[in-house]
């Protein structure tokens, strides 16, 4: 009959981290990387319809017109007297100078021809108008 020994060491089982740590580390760095940090307004606006439409382009200057005629830049509400210094003001900042322009579909017309006369006058030629494909 063998000889049984009881010994005092018992392992523990261990869960070793490391790699899974890694692994999150990876994962975080490449969404960061990879995510674009773009302002969106949060102005309600019905868009038009357009059957051909380009992709999606961003800027750090958004114009919204509701269907109230009220003009939002990136937000924030503006009238129409005050438009012209805004566009001034905020032109050295922008990085490329192009401008988005977001108007309701039910918006006057007469108010988004003045939103890029404004902008022409300010110097930023470079605008798009936001549709829906």
């Amino acid at each position: 009959m063998p000889l049984k020994f009881k010994s005092k060491f018992h392992p523990k089982a261990l869960i070793d981290i490391t790699s899974l740590i890694d692994l999150v580390f990876l994962l975080v760095a490449f969404f960061m990387v990879t995510s674009s940090l773009s302002i969106v307004s949060s102005v309600t606006v019905h868009l038009p319809k357009a059957i051909q439409s380009g992709p999606l382009k961003h800027s750090n200057l958004i114009v919204s017109i509701s269907e109230k005629n009220e003009i939002y830049i990136n937000d924030v509400k503006y009238d129409l007297n005050s438009l012209l210094l805004e566009f001034k003001k905020r032109k050295p900042l922008l990085k490329d100078g192009s401008v988005i322009i977001r108007g309701d579909r039910m918006a006057n017309y007469e108010t988004i021809i003045k939103v890029m006369d404004y902008l022409n006058l300010a110097g930023l030629q470079k605008f798009t108008l936001s549709t829906v494909k």
